[in-house]
Order: C-alpha cells, then sequence, then structure tokens
C-alpha cells in the first residue's frame, strides 16, 4: 500500500511512497510488489532526483523521478511542501520536453533529448526514461586534458561532439526565428544590478570598469533574431553514452529570447569546465576550438551569423551571473576567513576576470 505522507513527513517517507506511484501509475506495476526497487535520493540546488527500478532482473525497466524546487539555496532541504514557484518548475520542464519530442530534429546527429515518461502531481514530480552515458561534464574534461598531452582521436572527439551540439541547436532555434531589435537600455538594469552585488563582494577593478561599458553601450537599438530557447542547456545537464550518442537531460523553461542568450548561457557553461577541480586553481580553460566548433555548426544551420554586439552582450551577463553566483556559493562553504579570502581573489576573481578581458 502506499503509506501517508504530510508536509512533516521525512524525505525517505516520501521517497517511497513518490516511488509507489511512479510504479504503478507511469510503469504499470502493482505496488505491492516486491520487485520494486528505488534509488538514492540525490539534490541539488533546483530538484531531488531518484531513479526507480521495476521487473524482473531479465526484463527490467529504469525510469528517473525529479521533483523541481525553485529555490533549495536558502530553503530548508525538504521535499515538502511544494510551494507554487515549483510547480511552474515542474510544469515548465514537462511542457518543454514535450515540445522537444516532436520538434527537435537531430536524430542523424544522435543529439537528443531524454523522453518524458509521465508526471506525479500530487509529488510535483516529472518521471523520464533514465538516459544511458556519462556526465559530459566528466567526459568532456578526460578529452581535453588527453588532447592537452596529444592525444588527437580526443582532440578531434571533443570538437565533433560540440559541432554536433552546435548544429542541432541551431535546427531547433531556425524553427522559429523571427526578426526583432535588441534595446540596450531595457536589458542595461540587470546587469547593473548584478554589478553592484558583486562590487560589493570584490575587490576587483573590474566591476566598475563593466559599468562603465554597459553605460556607454547607449539605447541604440540593435537588429537581432527570436527565437525559442532553452533554459537548461547546460554541459551539466548532458550524457554521452559509449558510442558518444549525446542526451540532453533538462530543458527548463523555455521563452521567446534572442537566440545569442542560449549561445551564451550554454558556452560559460563549457568555459567553467574545470571549476571545482585543482586543474581549474592552475587557471587550465577548455579547448577554444571546441567552442569554436559548437558556434561554426550552430552557424552552419542557422544560415546566419550571429550578431557580434548581441553575443557580447548575452556574454557578460553569463559571466557577471556566474561571478555572483561563485560568491553564493563561497559563502555556504563553512571555510575559515583567510581560506575564503584566498578562493576568492586566486580563483574565483581572476577567472572571471580572464573571461572579462576575452571581451575586449
Amino acid at each position: 500500500m502506499v503509506l501517508p505522507v504530510n508536509e512533516a513527513s521525512s524525505n525517505l517517507d516520501v521517497q517511497r511512497a513518490l516511488a509507489r506511484r511512479v510504479a504503478e501509475e507511469i510503469l504499470g506495476v502493482p505496488a505491492n510488489d516486491m520487485s520494486m526497487a528505488s534509488g538514492a535520493l540525490a539534490t541539488n540546488y533546483f530538484s531531488f532526483t531518484f531513479p526507480v527500478e521495476v521487473g524482473a532482473a531479465e526484463n527490467r525497466r529504469r525510469v528517473f523521478v525529479k521533483v523541481p524546487k525553485a529555490d533549495l539555496y536558502n530553503n530548508s532541504a525538504t521535499i515538502l511542501p511544494i510551494s507554487g514557484a515549483d510547480r511552474r518548475m515542474a510544469e515548465e520542464e514537462a511542457n518543454s520536453l514535450r515540445l522537444l519530442a516532436d520538434q527537435w530534429q537531430a536524430e542523424d546527429l544522435d543529439v537528443s533529448w531524454v523522453h518524458l515518461r509521465g508526471e506525479v502531481p500530487d509529488y510535483n514530480a516529472v518521471v523520464t526514461d533514465s538516459a544511458q552515458g556519462e556526465h559530459a561534464l566528466d567526459v568532456f574534461r578526460r578529452m581535453d586534458l588527453r588532447r592537452r598531452f596529444g592525444c588527437i582521436t580526443d582532440r578531434d572527439r571533443l570538437r565533433a561532439a560540440m559541432a554536433r551540439l552546435g548544429v542541432a541547436l541551431g535546427r531547433f532555434h531556425l524553427r522559429h526565428t523571427t526578426e526583432a531589435e535588441f534595446l540596450p537600455g531595457l536589458a542595461a538594469p540587470k546587469l547593473l544590478k548584478y554589478v553592484d552585488e558583486i562590487s560589493q563582494l570584490t575587490k576587483s577593478v573590474w566591476p566598475s570598469r563593466v559599468a562603465r561599458l554597459i553605460e556607454q553601450m547607449g539605447i541604440s537599438p540593435i537588429p537581432g533574431l527570436l527565437t525559442t530557447t532553452l533554459k537548461g542547456l547546460d554541459i551539466r545537464n548532458i550524457l554521452i553514452d559509449r558510442s558518444y550518442r549525446i542526451t540532453l537531460l533538462d530543458p527548463g523553461r523555455m521563452k521567446k529570447a534572442y537566440r545569442e542568450e542560449d549561445i551564451a548561457r550554454f558556452l560559460m557553461t563549457w568555459r567553467i569546465l574545470y571549476w571545482g577541480t585543482g586543474w581549474f586553481a592552475l587557471a587550465l580553460e577548455p579547448d577554444a576550438a571546441a567552442e569554436t566548433a559548437f558556434l561554426d555548426g550552430y552557424q552552419e544551420s542557422m544560415g546566419r551569423p550571429l550578431s557580434n554586439c548581441l553575443h557580447r552582450f548575452f556574454l557578460l551577463k553569463e559571466i557577471l551571473k556566474h561571478w555572483r553566483i561563485a560568491y553564493i556559493a563561497l559563502s555556504l562553504k563553512h571555510w575559515p576567513h583567510v581560506i575564503n579570502r584566498l578562493v576568492a581573489v586566486h580563483y574565483i576573481d581572476r577567472f572571471f576576470e580572464r573571461q572579462l578581458a576575452k571581451l575586449g
């Protein structure tokens, strides 16, 4: 039987009840079937996740359960209660996966989105097939390190994978494009807000330089293309299997925006490939040619080059956003003050200063 749960129930009790609902309602297995197994509950800043398996060994079926949460940075790490913002996230993700199942056309590239199996609204859960493969973050990092030591095979595979991603995204964007003018004056306040927050956290001179740069952008409209963008387009949301097939996991919310916004969001997650590793502390950054391969593949599909002005603008936005997030993450560490300052100056600030310098 399905155990009753309420807002005071532990995460483990909620997971057990939800797993049984998934087995019964999504996979068609009776709730008391002892062949059901639920994997470990994992969490990040925006979701709880766990796998559910049913069936005999020779016919085992596995799905992946995700409970979106709007913000676990500052809130207690509990599945219940479910807020309105949590529900919007789940609905947006499920709707995005439905649209992508119909409109993402990259089978010939072996680049696909995970398949939506169903939803359990009572628990705000989105259920997908359990995709095969290893996280691209780890695969790409290994390939890039081997490239540095002369491995041509891994260098070529890495660049080819990035190019395929670019082509696939370009095809999707091409289905939804409309011409529109971008107004810098309307977008500038958000960037200046990031600058102000970062200025209060760092002694770097770059935030003041960026503020002047934003002010110099003026108010003249910039020609651009609006398209359907994917908020979850992120290296961390990609799996690669042994045949180098690529599966994207979390499209997030879709919205009409300038295509350069998707490009910048994805490339920033590429540039922080070594974040959190000792290699990052050595100022190691991923292959610039792989980034170029992604951009070339994208523009090949679109048939129209990216706007250099918009590309730089949205890269600037992503750099500032990630700089701010890095300081938020650092504030959650219970390290001695001197360690925090060393990490802030030599690990965080220097990386983002280099990214800003690249913009010219």
